[in-house]
């Protein structure tokens, strides 16, 4: 009848074009998790743990290290510096492999180069020999992991687990290093003293393989059904994600925060034994028999600071998925109540306030429970502030300026700028990490927070709703 019929379908926005892939055909089910996701998760915070227990292993018995393989301070602190080494060396191609090949290809290979750099150190004999050439290869290998270990957790998070339970799940896999340094202080020194150096190596390399031979038994690269609406959804590629990254200023404001607080801490630590020196009163020995000897214990202090940060940092994680929308100010309370101990810290040291050992225990337990507290926060929020660039990426950037911070400190302990002969210099790096505490609040405060993928995530869970509603 020369009518135009008009259609009265709404015009579909970019978004839910991008969206639709994601919509049920035949299934009442357009998202789902799975209890498998609690075993991959567990797979690799035990990856986690025993990369930071091997990497930790001669720095925690410097002693017998030179007794009974001629392991000088030097060599000993580049052995951990390769951690940071090979990280900053390699973090980018590491990201591009990611995010073509996902993460079953990249944590599965990686247990068995950390089973395999773990088992080589066992074949080197007591003496000042060229066999200790095979530590620094297998150290090379175990920092190489742990590449995969700093960049996978909100990657793992965001592809398994649902939005109200994805700060708990990179709480975890990101504090799981500081379970394995907790673990390193303690066990390392008494499986050394009470049977021998080469068992305790043994006994990495077993646990090592054990984490492996999990990995490789069930690790899919992701679950058949998505979480949520943005874990099946395409990301940046990553040439143009790097981009995106160095131009985004939230984000440089935030990762450039988390950088200077994390590495710092890191870095901190190796010097810590020096600071808190035998003159002090402080030992190095794990045997206690009063709580004296425990609070003058530097072994028990890295010990049960680094656990108190796991503990703050799984509530931190679990406060999170609560208040999905208040990173931001999350992280500016635990971030100012962390630097503040650290001045407490400083001012027991210097005996401004009184510097017994029970305070200045309290004061860095404290303090490490407050830093630690903000990891998980920093990559939850920079994954939300740069979606759709991928989780490693971000993740990879974010761990890139912690492994510079903590390198720093590592290079000015190999260069002798300070130490046992000279306490006094490395009683003044007290300053420098309460100041940088002050400096990562600063810049977090120029940080715009943003919520691209929570945003997306609710806006998609709305359509499938109505869908459905209109379907069923």
């Amino acid at each position: 009848y020369g009518l135009t019929i008009c259609s009265m379908e709404p015009q579909i926005t970019a978004k839910e074009l991008e969206a639709e892939p994601l919509l049920p055909k035949s299934s009442n089910e357009a998202f789902k998790v799975y209890p498998g996701r609690f075993y991959v998760l567990a797979v690799l915070a035990l990856l986690a743990i025993q990369q930071n227990v091997a990497w930790m292993t001669f720095g925690t018995i410097p002693d017998e290290s030179y007794e009974h393989f001629g392991l000088s301070d030097n060599v000993i602190t580049l052995l951990a510096a390769y951690g940071s080494i090979v990280f900053i060396l390699l973090i980018f191609p590491s990201m591009w492999f990611l995010d073509r090949y996902g993460l079953k290809l990249t944590v599965v290979p990686s247990a068995w180069v950390l089973a395999i750099g773990s088992t080589i150190r066992c074949f080197v004999p007591d003496g000042h020999s060229w066999w200790i050439i095979l530590f620094h290869i297998g150290h090379i290998m175990i920092a190489f992991v742990g590449i995969a270990i700093q960049m996978t957790p909100p990657r793992l998070s965001s592809v398994w687990f649902p939005p109200k339970q994805r700060a708990f799940a990179t709480a975890v896999t990101t504090l799981a290093e500081s379970m394995g340094i907790t673990i390193a202080f303690l066990a390392l020194p008494y499986i050394t003293k009470k049977y021998s150096i080469h068992t305790m190596l043994y006994i990495q390399a077993e646990m090592s393989i054990c984490v492996a031979v999990l990995a490789t038994i069930y690790f899919p690269p992701k679950p058949s059904t998505p979480p949520s609406p943005t874990a099946d959804q395409e990301r940046v590629p990553f040439l143009k994600s790097m981009k995106l990254l160095l131009t985004n200023v939230p984000f440089l404001f935030l990762a450039i925060s988390g950088g200077i607080s994390t590495g710092s801490n890191m870095g901190f630590s190796s010097v810590l034994p020096i600071i808190l020196n035998p003159t002090s009163g402080f030992t190095n020995n794990v045997g206690i028999s009063s709580w004296s000897q425990f609070f003058h214990s530097n072994a028990w202090l890295g010990a049960i600071s680094a656990f108190v940060g796991v503990i703050g940092g799984q509530l931190a994680g679990i406060i999170a998925d609560r208040f999905q929308r208040k990173l931001k100010l999350l992280l500016i309370i635990l971030l100012g109540i962390s630097t503040a101990f650290g001045l407490y810290f400083s001012l027991a040291v210097y005996g401004y306030i009184s510097g017994s050992a029970v305070n200045i225990f309290m004061g860095l337990c404290l303090q490490y429970f407050f830093t630690f507290a903000t990891t998980p926060l920093y990559y939850e929020a920079a994954v939300e502030v740069t979606y759709p660039v991928p989780e490693g990426s971000s993740a990879g950037i974010l761990a890139v300026l912690s492994n510079i911070g903590s390198l720093l400190f590592q290079v000015v302990a190999f260069m002798h700028i300070f130490s046992n002969a000279h306490p006094e210099k490395a009683r003044a790096m007290v300053w420098a990490f309460s100041s940088l505490g002050a400096l990562s609040w600063l810049f977090l405060a120029f940080y715009r927070e943003q919520y691209k993928r929570l945003d997306l995530d609710d806006e998609m869970v709305k359509q499938v709703s109505q869908w459905k509603e209109v379907n069923y």
